[in-house]
């Protein structure tokens, strides 16, 4: 397994070091660590997807009091951008009993806590009469919605889940999502094959 790979740069070419500038970090990822896999045993497609979500999530969440931002990860070129935030949010996560953030932390963390439940959505492929979508991606335009990148039927869908400003925490979107779409209750909610279906 190849290690990750990724550059930090500065946009609107200001110089690094004068405190103007917008970083990046751009990445292309590959897991590490572990023990070495043979080259006739490799992990499923839904391992590699959960696996990577794992390691994003975590980075959100060690990055989020820092002000370093996901704004895109790409589920099938195994990709993802961050980006430096003018200022960060540095508000203090509290927990709930079941180990999602309470409504009150930062939308980093609930960020953290969707990209780490989001994988669950591949255990509906079967279900009900239509089946759940693939998981494709994640865009966070910014801190007051994430958009979950879907395709389901050769159709590409986002449901948008609220981060900043929430009222309950974030409780299993993978389920939702995967039930929302199984069932086909999405086109109802759908505007633009964008759905809000109040995660």
């Amino acid at each position: 397994m190849g290690p990750t790979v990724g550059f930090w740069c500065v946009e609107s070419g200001k110089a690094a070091g004068m405190g103007q500038g917008i970083f990046r970090y751009v990445s292309s990822y590959e897991p590490l660590g572990g023990p070495e896999v043979s080259p006739h045993v490799q992990a499923s497609p839904e391992e590699a997807v959960s696996d990577f979500f794992q390691q994003v999530s975590d980075m959100v969440f060690q990055g989020g009091p820092l002000g370093r931002e996901l704004t895109r990860l790409d589920a099938v070129g195994r990709s993802f951008t961050f980006h430096q935030a003018p200022e960060p949010d540095a508000r203090a996560v509290v927990d709930t009993a079941g180990g999602a953030p309470a409504a009150s932390s930062p939308a980093w963390a609930h960020l953290a806590w969707l990209l780490r439940e989001l994988p669950f959505v591949q255990a509906f492929r079967e279900y009900g009469h239509e089946g759940g979508p693939t998981l494709c991606g994640v865009e966070v335009p910014s801190r007051q919605w994430a958009e979950v990148l879907t395709e389901h039927h050769g159709e590409r869908w986002r449901v948008r889940v609220a981060l900043e400003g929430r009222t309950e925490p974030i409780e299993f979107p993978g389920m939702v999502i995967g039930e929302l779409f199984g069932e086909g209750r999405h086109r109802e909610l759908a505007e633009s094959h964008l759905v809000d279906p109040g995660i």
